[in-house]
C-alpha cells in the first residue's frame, strides 16, 4: 500500500514539474521523456541534497551499509578511539587541588636510581616502573615488570615512549602513553620461570651528555635469598643495539685474585652503576663492594668504556669522581595550584569551549551554504543541459518533418 502511495505521489510530482515545459514541446514524445528524465534525476538530487542536511540515519542503501560495515584493520580501531577518547567531565566540580610538577634530575644522586617491587604486582601481574626522560626531552624509558604466580617469579622489558615535540616539557612527560611506545623492547631479560622465586628488574641510570646511549643495570636475585648479581648494559640509540658488558665484572674478579688473593666465588659481591663519566662520554664508572662482614668492602671506583673494553680503576680510597647527570624525572611539588588560579582557568576553559562551539556551527552553517549553492548549480545544470537537447531536437525536427499517419511527430 506504502508503495503504490509513493508511486502515485511521484508520478504526479512529475506531471506538475513537467507543465513548466511548453505543450508544443511535450508532444514530441523524446522530448517528454528527456524532460520525464530530467526531472526524476532532479528529484534524486533533491532527496540527496536534503538527506545531507539531516543527521546519520539507519536507513541507507546497500553501498552506504556495505561501507559502514567494512572490515577495518586494529590500526584504524585504534586511531579512531584515541581520536574520540576524552576526559569526564564534571560539571558540578568546582574546585579540586591540584598538583603541580616539575623535572628534576633523575640520577641524583648518582647511582641511586633503584626498582622496587610493590605488592600490588603479586595481583595485577604487571606494573610500568617510573621512568627517566632524555636531556633534550626527546624520549622517555621505562621499565615494564611482569608477575608469573606460578613460579613466583619475575622478568623485566625497557620500553622508550618517543614524546611530543609541539608540548612544553612537562606536558610531554604527562601526556606520554604507553599507548605510542615502540614495540619492541630495548632490552629484555630471561623469560625463564622454570625456576621458583627467582626475579629480574632493569633499572635504568642515566643517558649519556648527547643523548645518544643509555646505561642500564640487570638485578638478578632471589626472593629469599636477595640480589645474587648486577649485570651492566648500555644501549646505543643510533645503532639501536644494546650489549651486556660483563667484562667489568671480570675485571674485578682478576684484579682481587691477583692483589689481593681474594677468591670472589665464595665471598658474595657486586657493583653498582653510576652513571657516564663526566670527562668522556663514551665511559660508565661504577661502584663495587663485597659483603665479607657488618660492613661492606669497598673494591673501587671502576669504569669501561661503551663497547666492553679497556676496563680501569679509577680509585681505591673511596674519593669523588666526576659523574654526569643528564635525564630528568618527574616530580611533584610541595604546594598544589591555588583556587583562583584554576577558576580562572576554568573560566578561559569555558570560554574556549564557547568559542570552539560558535566556529562549529559557523562552520556547519557555511557547509550548508556551500551545499545548497553546489545543489542549485547542479540543478540549473541540468536544465540547460535538458533545454539544450530540446533544442538540438526541434532543429532536427525543422530539418527531417513529417507526419505520421496515426498523427505523432517525431521518429
Amino acid at each position: 500500500m506504502f508503495e503504490a502511495l509513493a508511486g502515485a505521489y511521484m508520478a504526479m510530482k512529475m506531471h506538475f514539474n513537467q507543465m513548466k515545459y511548453p505543450m508544443m514541446k511535450r508532444q514530441d514524445r523524446i522530448v517528454a521523456e528527456t524532460i520525464y528524465r530530467n526531472e526524476v534525476d532532479k528529484v534524486g538530487e533533491t532527496e540527496k541534497y536534503e538527506k545531507s542536511r539531516l543527521p546519520e540515519s539507519g536507513y541507507m542503501t546497500v553501498a552506504e551499509y556495505e561501507e559502514k560495515s567494512r572490515g577495518k584493520s586494529r590500526l584504524e580501531i585504534s586511531e579512531q578511539l584515541l581520536d574520540k577518547a576524552e576526559m569526564p567531565k564534571d560539571v558540578n566540580m568546582v574546585y579540586v587541588p591540584q598538583k603541580r610538577f616539575k623535572l628534576v634530575k633523575y640520577n641524583d644522586p648518582v647511582g641511586s636510581p633503584e626498582l622496587t617491587l610493590p605488592r600490588k604486582l603479586n595481583f595485577d601481574r604487571q606494573i610500568n616502573a617510573q621512568g627517566i626522560i632524555s636531556g633534550d626531552y626527546n624520549r622517555l624509558v621505562y621499565p615494564a615488570v611482569y608477575y608469573y604466580a606460578q613460579s613466583d617469579c619475575t622478568s623485566c622489558d625497557l620500553f622508550v615512549i618517543n614524546l611530543d615535540p609541539k608540548l612544553n616539557n612537562i606536558e610531554k612527560v604527562k601526556k606520554a602513553n604507553i599507548v605510542n611506545r615502540e614495540p619492541e623492547p630495548l632490552i629484555s631479560t630471561s623469560k625463564d620461570i622454570t625456576t621458583k622465586f627467582i626475579f629480574r628488574t632493569l633499572t635504568p641510570i642515566d643517558f649519556s651528555t648527547d643523548n645518544t646511549k643509555l646505561v642500564v643495570k640487570e638485578k638478578v636475585g632471589h626472593r629469599h635469598d636477595g640480589i645474587w648479581k648486577t649485570d651492566l648494559w648500555v644501549y646505543d640509540f643510533k645503532a639501536r643495539e644494546a650489549k651486556k658488558l660483563p667484562q667489568i665484572r671480570e675485571a674485578i674478579v682478576d684484579y682481587w685474585a691477583m692483589s689481593g688473593g681474594v677468591d670472589f666465588d665464595e665471598k658474595r659481591w657486586d657493583i653498582y652503576p653510576m652513571g657516564f663519566d663526566a670527562n668522556d662520554e663514551n665511559r660508565i664508572v661504577l661502584c663495587a663492594y663485597a659483603y665479607t662482614g657488618e660492613v661492606p668492602k669497598f673494591l673501587g671506583t671502576w669504569s669501561i668504556d661503551v663497547n666492553g673494553e679497556n676496563s680501569k680503576l679509577e680509585d681505591l680510597k673511596g674519593n669523588a669522581f666526576p659523574v654526569a647527570t643528564v635525564g630528568y624525572r618527574l616530580a611533584p611539588e610541595a604546594d598544589v595550584i591555588p583556587v583562583s588560579e584554576v577558576e580562572f582557568e576554568a573560566r578561559q576553559a569555558k570560554e574556549l569551549e564557547k568559542e570552539k562551539a560558535k566556529e562549529a556551527k559557523q562552520e556547519e552553517k557555511f557547509d550548508n551554504q556551500i551545499k545548497k549553492l553546489e545543489y542549485q548549480r547542479k540543478i540549473q545544470q541540468m536544465d540547460m543541459d535538458t533545454m539544450l537537447k530540446i533544442k538540438e531536437r526541434r532543429e532536427f525536427m525543422k530539418e527531417n518533418y513529417r507526419k505520421s499517419k496515426d498523427g505523432l511527430t517525431g521518429n
